[in-house]
């Protein structure tokens, strides 16, 4: 039974090396610097406000976002992504829960009546509650994927809503009036 066990061990402590080695083997994203993220943050987009702003909200949607509060005077857009809680122990503070979210907010502004400013920031957030007080630690999304995969799904938003109001008017079927002719006319009594 020994052997066993000192066997099942020694098996065990040689395959962590080989797990280890895989998950460094797995390419790790490039973090931007300061001016590439501020870059990829701004965007100004040829269209009407109204339209970038409504492509904005669908784009989030598509993504998976949830509890999107959108004020459209304002010009912002906050969105997050629904994370389940983890149970977590820590020696000293004992069990907690810990979740952690992805917050994305979009500002829309007009520059003229055909161009608008849109500034996206992306922010995960890790919540934790311990022994019944809760808090939450925020850092920027410093990656460029996450910018590219809103961009992506705005792109198909905006163009759907630019080809829709470039679409000539379909006038809706008018019912005929009925025509009058002498036929239909009853005939005058003739005396």
């Amino acid at each position: 039974m020994r052997k066993l066990t000192k066997m099942i061990v020694g098996v065990s402590m040689m395959a962590l090396p080989v797990a280890a080695s895989a998950k460094d083997k797995e390419p790790k994203p490039v973090e931007l610097s300061q001016d590439e993220l501020a870059k990829i943050q701004k965007r100004e987009i040829i269209a009407q406000t109204d339209v970038v702003f409504r492509s904005s909200i669908s784009a989030l949607q598509e993504m998976g976002y949830v509890n999107i509060n959108a004020s459209k005077d304002a010009g912002t857009i906050t969105a997050e992504t629904d994370a389940k809680s983890k149970l977590v122990y820590n020696i000293f503070w004992g069990f907690g829960k810990k979740k952690l979210t992805q917050v994305a907010s979009v500002f829309v502004e007009p520059i003229s009546p055909t161009l608008t400013r849109m500034s996206v920031k992306l922010q995960t957030v890790e919540a934790k509650a311990r022994m019944g007080s809760s808090y939450s630690d925020g850092k920027p999304v410093v990656f460029g994927e996450p910018y590219n995969d809103f961009y992506a799904e705005f792109d198909k938003a905006l163009a759907v809503r630019v080809a829709d109001a470039a679409a000539p008017a379909v006038a809706a079927p008018v019912a005929a009036e009925p025509v009058v002719t002498p036929a239909a006319l009853p005939a005058e009594p003739t005396q």
